[in-house]
């Protein structure tokens, strides 16, 4: 009888997941490693790529709206709606073994209502991100909310609030060893300090802020440049000037720009300051272009420029209007995407409930699928083989008989009308195949929504390229996935791991996994 009772329940297993294979799972995962290792862009790409239907259970739906806000946030996109992460924090709060989740979630959400000017929410929602992660592991969580921390009450007047803080961070990227992160914190150390009155504490710590620069990634460089600008503005404009075109030198962001408008403006110097503020105009970055519309107007008013000031003011109702209309959007967008949630996370429960007979049909039949599939996949690979083995048989009966320089014309032509009939019975699979293999390799789109037959033909019309290349992968391997044999043609044509990561939307973890396995495959005669 208990032997009845196991096989139940593992065929009950196998129906559920048989409804979610869990690519969907998979991928957000990957994503939010993509988003641990910096590389933002292209995590929110592989985000946009997901459709909301694939979303099948709540907690794939919970990371995903974690995810988007994560990668919308640290894009400077603008959040005008905390729907999504509400959603989030609603399943998270169930249960304690997403603890981390939770924490994050509340963390992006109190900086959205923060940016919202709902101060009092984002205070409070930092604090319950602070008392969920007092027990964990992750220092990267706890280094983000201790930097919310410094920025709000910073901007409160709250300097020795903030310090504290800081010194948290510090303590925290000390053990990190982020250099980065490091000198950011030293940033803000150096203005709290200085507001504090307690000069010499400002300038130590500004010295190691200058020192920690040249041990940062590149990347983050021109951001520390433009904190040690902002921090140095008021006191020192000559030295922060310096250091914001370096920045920008280094890479022109909005705000260096921004500041560097702001000491021009200060100085009355009219056209460098506009100068500024326009580039900024041109940016995507909401959050900066509304700061540069607030500033160029404050200046246009104080120099009772009030022409100026009138058409400063309809741009930034515009803008202001864009952003009611993505927000109205969104909202629109949050109640419909958590009604079908809803509506999915019913079905997927209700599918628990089937019966034993059902399972074992829904089970048989995945086998009878699979096995269809291959047989499938083995008949196009034996069409295909023998069809190029007919044109290229053709192909030399015609330069047999053009050597011959004979009155052949006919008999070439009725040769070239068979070889054409080959080609077009592939030509639409081909073309699929090319088709799919320039948007990855020339257009910077991703595999994340291929499935196994999308990498079959992308690996079929690369045969007519390399045809040496494809018969090694299948005669000096033992059978490895379609998608293996796409990552080995990516590194065949020169890609770097950096962009195999963004095309197949994995991490670099993975790519040292995917490398172990398929070396695992290789037979003992191609070592």
């Amino acid at each position: 009888m208990n032997r009845i009772t196991y096989l139940i329940i593992f065929f009950v297993l196998l129906a559920v997941g048989c409804t979610n294979d869990g690519r969907t799972n998979k991928s957000l995962v990957e994503i939010d490693s993509l988003l641990g290792k910096g590389m933002v862009d292209s995590a929110y790409n592989c985000l946009q790529a997901i459709p909301q239907k694939d979303l099948r259970t709540t907690d794939d739906s919970a990371y995903y709206y974690l995810l988007d806000t994560q990668s919308k946030y640290r894009l400077y996109k603008p959040i005008e709606t905390t729907k999504d992460i509400e959603f989030s924090i609603r399943v998270y709060s169930k249960g304690t073994e997403n603890s981390d989740k939770l924490a994050s979630a509340y963390y992006y959400k109190s900086m959205a209502s923060y940016d919202l000017g709902r101060i009092r929410e984002s205070v409070i929602d930092l604090k319950k991100a602070e008392f969920i992660s007092r027990k964990s592991k992750d220092l990267a969580l706890k280094h983000k909310i201790y930097g919310g921390f410094v920025m709000v009450n910073e901007k409160a007047g709250e300097n020795r609030a903030a310090l504290e803080y800081s010194l948290k961070s510090a303590d925290v990227s000390k053990r990190m060893k982020n250099a980065s992160w490091l000198a950011n914190a030293y940033n803000y150390m150096v203005a709290l300090y200085d507001r504090l009155g307690m000069k010499d504490s400002s300038d130590f710590y500004l010295k190691k802020s200058m020192e920690l620069v040249k041990k940062c990634p590149q990347k983050d460089v021109p951001y520390i440049m433009v904190n040690i600008g902002v921090y140095l503005m008021h006191t020192k404009p000559e030295v922060a000037k310096t250091y914001l075109k370096k920045a920008i030198e280094v890479r022109p962001i909005e705000e260096a720009y921004v500041n560097l408008a702001a000491i021009y403006a200060n100085e009355g110097k009219a056209k460098e300051a506009i100068s500024m503020w326009r580039k900024v105009e041109e940016s995507d970055n909401m959050r900066a272009k509304g700061q540069a519309l607030y500033s160029m107007l404050s200046f246009h008013m104080k120099n009772e420029d009030y022409r100026s000031a009138a058409l400063t003011a309809r741009r930034l109702v515009e803008l202001k209007d864009s952003l009611l209309n993505k927000r109205d959007a969104d909202n629109v967008k949050a109640i419909q995407s958590e009604f079908d949630v809803n509506v999915s996370r019913q079905e997927y429960e209700r599918k628990i409930t089937f019966s034993l007979v059902a399972v074992v049909l829904l089970a048989l039949l995945a086998v009878i699928v699979f096995l269809y599939s291959r047989y499938k996949t083995y008949k196009m690979k034996a069409a295909v083989a023998k069809d190029e083995m007919l044109i290229s048989n053709y192909e030399r009966q015609v330069a047999d008989l053009e050597r011959q320089g004979q009155d052949n014309r006919k008999e070439i032509e009725a040769i070239n009308r068979r070889k054409e009939k080959l080609l077009d019975r592939h030509r639409d699979t081909l073309n699929r195949g090319y088709q799919l293999f320039s948007d990855v390799t020339e257009r910077g789109k991703t595999t994340v929504l291929w499935k196994k037959h999308d990498f079959e033909i992308v690996i079929e019309y690369y045969r007519l390229t390399d045809v040496e290349f494809v018969d090694k992968l299948e005669t000096a391997y033992d059978e490895i996935s379609p998608k293996y044999k796409f990552f080995l043609i990516l590194e065949h044509i020169g890609k770097t791991d950096k962009e195999i990561m963004a095309a197949m939307c994995i991490a670099d973890v993975t790519v040292r996994s995917i490398r172990s396995r398929v070396n695992k495959k290789k037979k003992d005669v191609a070592r």
